[in-house]
């Protein structure tokens, strides 16, 4: 599966049979979108939405609507379900915000650092800029190292809040940043415009939007995984430090999750704090800006 370190699709399998349970945490009951790479990594991958009609009775099925037809998407609720998608060349999960069983309320709310192709130390800037204002913001964060280049910033979140209320949190908190470290954080969508900035990508808490799942696997030339840290180790950190054989065995975001913070409160505060700035977000199209 991975030449460079002649990682095996064995070694795969049993990656996710290792960290089942605590990815089962984050994936249980989400409709999923999957990464496959059936000849490898240096082969041609796929992203998949619809679960194969051959995939057992034991991987559940969520339909989403869509203003082109429909999703079936696959919605595993054990470890069984992890294994034998890890089994099928699944080398990523991707999931959203939201259960397939409350599907318009999310549990967690995501600020995705994106950098440039030389971050060098401005990435962990941008997470305690983020951190910082999260705090201010009344919620409570871990970072996610993503296995690639970035960090996931995430809160967890009580369900009481919509989707289109998270995304519009998200977006407010990117331009906040944006408007609080113009040198180094941007929230411009177009990467001709973010002139060597770090993105300040909210697009994760949108409807239909997912994201890496902790303790998934990434395709890169090397078997890097996605891991929930602590602020306490941030600085000593690369994004794309961790790979199979060095991983911790604490999940300190499924700790948080337990404790969700209010985001209708820090949605109220945050949109007081945009009128303060002089901060203006503008209606999003993925496809115009």
């Amino acid at each position: 599966m991975y030449p460079e370190s002649g990682t095996t699709k064995g070694d795969v399998v049993s990656h996710f049979s290792a960290v089942g349970e605590r990815l089962l945490f984050h994936l249980n009951d989400r409709p999923l979108t999957l990464e496959r790479f059936p000849k490898g990594i240096t082969g041609k991958g796929f992203m998949q939405k619809n679960a194969a009609k051959y995939f057992p009775d034991f991987i559940d099925r969520f339909v989403v609507e869509r203003a082109d037809g429909i999703t079936t998407h696959p919605v595993v609720t054990a470890v069984t379900g992890i294994e034998y998608l890890a089994n099928q060349n699944t080398i990523t999960f991707h999931m959203p915000t939201t259960t397939a069983t409350d599907y318009d309320h999310p549990d967690r709310v995501i600020i995705d650092l994106d950098p440039p192709p030389t971050p060098g130390g401005a990435i962990h800037e941008a997470a305690w800029a983020t951190k910082a204002l999260l705090d201010e913001l009344g919620l409570t964060s871990i970072p996610v190292a993503t296995g690639s280049k970035g960090f996931h910033v995430t809160a967890a979140v009580s369900r009481r809040v919509k989707v289109a209320e998270a995304d519009e949190f998200g977006q407010l908190t990117a331009a906040l940043l944006a408007a609080r470290h113009p040198d180094l954080l941007t929230a411009q969508f177009r990467k001709a415009n973010r002139d060597g900035r770090i993105f300040c990508d909210w697009l994760r808490n949108r409807w239909g939007a997912t994201s890496v799942a902790p303790w998934s696997l990434r395709p890169r030339s090397k078997p890097t995984v996605a891991v929930p840290i602590t602020w306490d180790q941030i600085d000593e950190v690369a994004p794309n430090q961790f790979e199979l054989g060095n991983l911790p065995d604490v999940d300190p975001l499924r700790q948080l999750l337990v404790t969700p913070n209010d985001l209708s409160a820090a949605l109220g505060l945050a949109r007081q704090m945009a009128v303060a700035a002089g901060v203006q977000i503008e209606p999003f199209d993925r496809f115009r800006s």
